[in-house]
């Protein structure tokens, strides 16, 4: 598992840090509206608060007070990103995507449709407009749309993982079936369905085997199976 994967499901395996993430991702607040909306003591929310900003989920500024008071220390959402996890029987999937940029951005990709242009049309309406119910309702009309087309790729999304676990259930039944080498089977393992094909240093590190003895089992594979395992 990648490390910032890793720290970012411990972060969120906290209720706590996930009810402030919640209230941050609404407006700003300081340490004590969080403390008092939370219903947990000013110390543990800044623990909570410290392990967030480390992460660089939540940053801070300072900000005049309301009342006739030193500056506040404010604290906000300052990273924009989303988690993806699958686990099936055959794969585990874990990944961190940024989403910093603008939809505008993606209007370059192949990817972009029709679709896609009108729901840009809706947010750029969104930001012309001046008067907040206006506002309200546009931006609600938005948000049920895209809450509706991201239902659609999720079904989409999760037939595409349907169809790489049935494959994958094939090809290591296979290779169980084929090799009784438990070095062999974790190699294939480790390289199938790659984007990229690791060399025989990153192999070695992450299966925690000398490269001589990768570099053997890697080239007596590729003789038994008449299969390319790393790029010449």
């Amino acid at each position: 598992m990648d490390d910032e994967a890793g720290t970012l499901l411990d972060l969120l395996g906290n209720v706590t840090r996930r009810r402030i993430l919640e209230i941050l991702a609404n407006e700003p607040k300081y340490f004590i509206q969080l403390s008092r909306e939370l219903g947990v003591s000013q110390q543990a929310v800044l623990k909570h608060l410290s392990l967030l900003v480390e992460f660089g989920l939540v940053s801070s500024f300072r900000a005049k007070s309301d009342l006739a008071a030193p500056d506040r220390k404010y604290y906000r959402l300052s990273k924009s990103l989303s988690l993806s996890v699958g686990i099936s029987g055959d794969a585990v999937n874990i990944d961190i995507q940024s989403l910093a940029g603008s939809g505008e951005e993606a209007l370059s990709s192949p990817s972009s449709t029709a679709g896609f242009r009108e729901l840009l049309s809706e947010l750029k309406a969104v930001e012309k407009a001046k008067e907040i119910a206006t506002v309200l309702k546009k931006t609600d009309s938005l948000v049920h749309d895209l809450d509706e087309r991201t239902k659609e790729l999720e079904e989409e999304k999760f037939a595409l993982l349907r169809v790489k676990q049935q494959a994958l259930q094939k090809a290591h039944t296979m290779i169980r079936e084929s090799l009784e080498d438990g070095l062999g089977r974790r190699i294939l393992y480790s390289m199938l369905g790659s984007s990229e094909r690791p060399d025989i240093e990153v192999l070695s590190e992450e299966l925690n085997i000398r490269e001589k003895e990768i570099k053997e089992t890697i080239e007596e594979l590729e003789r038994r199976f008449s299969i390319q395992l790393l790029w010449t």
